[in-house]
């Protein structure tokens, strides 16, 4: 399975070519996530005749990808598919959960609109300092946009995931906050491919709490690829804090 992207004005049009099975789902799943990281506008995945698929249950890769997008980074996901791939999408129940539509100009009117969305891009060194400058940056952000009841869990979100990319990825970062309706994100892109572990943190320790912390106070987290052969941590803050 191989998949070809192009980047039309912000829009990601991914098209994939080759067959759909057990083998290659995973390989297809990831590609898209990798796409979407970046955080374009819109994602458009083009089902085209160079796209195979033995079996309708192997369709349900575009189903998992829309979910994940969803939560972050909560861009409109949209198949364009031709006559064929739509049927089987329809008969596969796919079409329930991604939209789907049979040509450029219906995709290009179901991204044009993104939902609203406030952000930040800061650059963070590697250095010790970098965890202090994200807190600093997302208790402005909160404050600016008016989020007290998230401040505290995203300062202790952020804290930890600047913390890791400092101390494993030894790499400088990218942090990137965004508001959407969906709630508060936080993401964290740095150098190392590796996944961050989920483990039990000690206690004991000031910082250093891990994921499980992040785990614990988010909605949603997850780690994707990046276009450069890196990695981005995410997590999402429900839009009127959590407990």
């Amino acid at each position: 399975m191989k998949l070809e992207t192009a980047d039309f004005a912000g829009v990601v049009v991914a098209t994939p070519v080759g067959r759909l099975d057990l083998v290659s789902y995973s390989a297809l799943r990831d590609g898209l996530l990798k796409a979407a990281a970046d955080a374009p506008l819109g994602l458009v995945v083009r089902l085209g005749s160079g796209f195979e698929v033995p079996s309708l249950a192997m369709l349900s890769v575009f189903t998992t990808v829309c979910v994940k997008v969803s939560q972050w980074p909560d861009i409109p996901m949209v198949l364009l598919a031709e006559t064929q791939h739509r049927e089987d999408l329809r008969a596969s129940g796919v079409t329930r959960f991604v939209r789907t539509v049979a040509d450029l100009e219906e995709a290009w009117k179901a991204v044009e609109q993104p939902p609203p969305c406030q952000f930040r891009r800061v650059p963070l060194p590697n250095s010790p300092t970098a965890p202090i400058m994200a807190r600093a940056v997302v208790r402005e952000a909160c404050e600016l946009w008016d989020l007290p009841a998230l401040t505290e869990d995203a300062v202790l979100v952020v804290s930890e995931l600047v913390e890791n990319a400092v101390r494993h990825a030894r790499s400088e970062s990218l942090l990137r906050i965004e508001l959407r309706p969906s709630g508060l994100s936080l993401a964290v892109q740095d150098d190392d491919p590796a996944p961050p572990v989920l483990e039990w943190p000690d206690l004991d320790v000031p910082g250093h709490r891990g994921v499980q912390l992040v785990a614990r106070i988010s909605v949603a987290w997850g780690c994707a690829p990046s276009s450069d052969g890196g990695k981005i941590v995410w997590a999402l803050l429900g839009p009127r804090g959590g407990e």
